[in-house]
């Protein structure tokens, strides 16, 4: 473990490094699934433009279920989502996702003064 000065604040920035992934040690933790994904996991994107926090932006998809493993990566795009994305001065996240049966809920923040084109990459292994 080691500290480094964390910018914006007089509290010092503790780096952990977690230990490496052995190949097939993936365990059920509190009655979890398996690791690996499952056959019918797919990826798929969704486009939104916006600023600020939305607590509970809706994302619909019918082969989303209350149970599926929903990850979520924001990034900007200019003109066209498929062709050119790329990382500007906007802050952007994704905080919470909360599966429902049709779909799913994510806490979005884009920290940027006007509305900006973003793109929602997302896995999902339902």
């Amino acid at each position: 473990m080691s500290t480094q000065n964390h910018v914006g604040s007089n509290l010092p920035q503790e780096v952990k490094e977690l230990p490496r992934h052995a190949e097939g040690s993936e365990k059920s933790i509190g009655g979890g699934r398996e690791g690996a994904l499952g056959g019918g996991s797919f990826t798929t994107f969704w486009t939104w433009r916006g600023n600020g926090v939305v607590k509970a932006l809706r994302f619909n998809h019918a082969s989303i279920n209350a149970n599926s493993r929903v990850l979520v990566s924001p990034s900007e795009f200019n003109s066209d989502a498929a062709i050119n994305r790329f990382i500007g001065d906007a802050r952007m996240g994704v905080y919470n996702v909360a599966p429902f049966n049709g779909g799913f809920f994510a806490w979005v923040e884009v920290s940027w003064n006007s509305p900006l084109n973003v793109r929602f990459d997302v896995l999902v292994d339902p």
